[in-house]
C-alpha cells in the first residue's frame, strides 16, 4: 500500500504513545520486507515524532538508512550493514 494511503493512520498512531513501539517495529519490518517500500523522508519524520527509548534496538540504524534516502533493504542491500557498523563505532 502506498505511503500516502497509510499516512492518516500513522498520524493517528503518533498521538498514542502506547502504540509508538509497535509502529516502530512495523516500519522496521517494512524496511526489511521483500515488498517493503518506505518513503524515506516521511518515514524519518515519523520516527522523529515517536517517543522511543534511545536504546531501542535498530532505531539508530533505521534512522541512518532513511536519512540516506534508502527505501528498503532489497534496493540497497549493504546500507543496513553500513548503518550497523556506524552505530557501533
Amino acid at each position: 500500500m502506498p505511503w500516502p494511503v497509510k499516512q492518516k493512520a500513522y498520524d493517528t498512531v503518533v498521538r498514542l504513545p502506547a502504540l509508538h513501539g509497535p509502529l516502530f517495529k512495523g516500519r522496521l519490518a517494512s524496511y526489511h520486507d521483500l515488498h517493503g517500500d518506505l518513503e524515506p523522508t516521511a518515514a524519518l519524520d515519523l520516527l522523529t515524532r515517536l517517543q522511543l527509548p534511545a536504546d531501542t534496538p535498530h532505531l539508530a540504524e533505521l534512522r541512518s538508512v532513511l536519512a540516506a534516502g534508502r527505501r528498503n533493504h532489497h534496493c540497497s542491500p549493504y546500507a543496513w550493514d553500513d548503518a550497523v557498523r556506524s552505530s557501533s563505532d
